[in-house]
């Protein structure tokens, strides 16, 4: 499994568990959200909110206006779990070998090298289409 598919199973596991006491049991959770967030339920505003969850997983809050509720993203720098610092920065920007891309031993790769964060602000994947990214 990927990094990509990792942080969509992360984002969506952590929506799915606060979801669950508030929408109607007969309506998705797409379905329910894309019309809460985004007004009009279409495939494309799905992806769109798709889009949405996932950036804010990875790099924090980045949308005004915002529920007030602070999210760091998964890069944010000074993270901590129980008190413990936490950076799991190098597992993306090809600081470890931390891929099973070479076989019987990791590989680096910068899962950040289509420009990081700043084209996940402005809902675009990487800033080329050629990046790991």
């Amino acid at each position: 499994m990927g990094v990509r598919s990792s942080i969509v199973i992360l984002a969506g596991s952590v929506l799915v568990g606060n979801v669950a006491a508030q929408r109607p049991s007969n309506i998705s959770i797409c379905d329910y959200y894309t019309t809460a967030l985004l007004k009009d339920n279409t495939a494309e505003n799905q992806a769109k909110l798709l889009t949405l969850v996932v950036n804010t997983a990875v790099i924090g809050n980045y949308t005004q206006p915002n529920v007030g509720i602070a999210v760091p993203g998964i890069l944010a720098q000074g993270a901590k779990f129980n008190d413990t610092p936490v950076n799991l920065a190098p597992f993306f920007n090809g600081m470890l070998e931390s891929t099973n891309r070479g076989g019987d031993k990791g590989v680096s790769v910068n899962f950040l090298d289509g420009g990081g964060a700043e084209p996940l602000k402005n809902n675009k994947p990487a800033n080329d289409d050629a990046s790991n990214q």
